[in-house]
């Protein structure tokens, strides 16, 4: 009979099963017990072991998730980032799947929306951590869009996911960085990474996100005094240019005499490196998304029309847009008797 181990050294599953000489075989699967997914595909490769050792041919069933889910992904995402994050939020809903034995679109059911919130947000990661409600919610979606194309290709007869009336827990506002906050940054960045540096320099002064700062240098025209931002949110599809800040331009010409083909290089998971960096400089409320909203609101008060805002940050959605403006009480001072009225 087939099974699995771990070595205590190792990161990958390993297989025990007999040949077809009926000899014992030890060997690495080369699929990583900390991956989800992973573990998923090890446990079939030792369901398929198994079955040939009795001779048995496993059957393939085309309804099956594996069979046909990441085709519809592929061709479902028009860029590599969306690609990536279905990927990644699939593994973790196949995962679920196999360990609930739902092995088919006809098998879910609404109930089982409200136990995969359950499951998911009490999973403990390697790291002890687990995800929130918003992300588990976020992942269910995603199955209801697959469960979509499960009814399309006549794999089920409906979708129970289709009207999943789960709201959203209010996610926490980013706060926007005083002029006390950018020179606190600014003076524990010079023991940082220089990538960090450059970074945070780039958003700073543009207000782009944290994977935009990584620009090719192809982008920076000194002649036209210009930046463009060929890979933005959205794709593409969505690139656009903007003005090259005056205070920006010394540090990108330094970059440019380095003959680096781009501005940076972004670490593994960036965005927990920054995480790590404000909890260090006891900032935790802080985030590198801040500096977008620290450039939108700086914007407004600076008078500059809610068109031209939207275009320097490439927002297409008034509604977005607004969510990064902060109003405060010495914003709205200047109309403090706006009004008379007759004495």
């Amino acid at each position: 009979m087939a099974y699995l181990y771990k070595k205590s050294r190792s990161p990958f599953w390993y297989v025990v099963y007999f040949d077809a000489d009926r000899k014992e075989v030890h060997r690495s699967t080369g699929l990583r017990a900390d991956d989800p997914n992973d573990t998923a595909k090890a446990k079939a490769l030792r369901a398929e072991l198994e079955a040939k050792e009795h001779h048995r041919v496993p059957v393939v069933n085309k309804e099956s998730w594996d069979a046909w889910v990441p085709k519809y992904l592929e061709r479902h995402c028009e860029t590599k980032r969306t690609l990536e994050r279905y990927t990644g939020n699939w593994k973790w809903l196949s995962l679920w799947l196999q360990t609930q034995r739902l092995h088919s679109s006809r098998a879910i059911t609404y109930r089982n929306a409200l136990e995969y919130i359950e499951w998911r947000t009490t999973f403990k990661k390697k790291s002890g951590r687990s995800v929130g409600r918003n992300t588990a919610v976020m992942e269910l979606k995603l199955l209801a869009m697959i469960l979509g194309e499960a009814v399309r290709l006549g794999h089920a007869e409906s979708n129970p996911l289709l009207s999943l009336k789960l709201k959203r827990d209010k996610s926490a506002k980013k706060p926007e960085l005083t002029d006390e906050d950018i020179t606190v940054i600014r003076e524990a960045l010079k023991t940082e990474p220089v990538w960090m540096q450059f970074a945070f320099e780039i958003s700073l002064h543009t207000g782009c996100r944290l994977r935009e700062t990584r620009l090719p240098l192809e982008c920076l025209d000194f002649a036209e005094n210009k930046i463009t931002f060929p890979s933005p949110k959205g794709g593409e599809d969505r690139a656009f240019s903007i003005p090259m800040p005056s205070a920006l331009r010394p540090l990108l010409e330094r970059i440019r005499k380095s003959k680096r083909k781009f501005t940076l290089e972004l670490p593994f998971q960036p965005s927990r490196r920054w995480q790590q960096f404000f909890i260090k400089i006891k900032k935790p409320h802080l985030c590198f998304h801040c500096l977008r909203v620290t450039y939108v609101n700086r914007l407004r008060r600076a008078g500059v029309p809610r068109e031209v805002a939207m275009r320097l940050v490439n927002h297409a959605s008034e509604l977005v847009h607004q969510v990064y403006q902060r109003e405060k009480v010495d914003d709205v001072a200047q109309w403090r008797d706006a009004v008379q009225f007759p004495a």
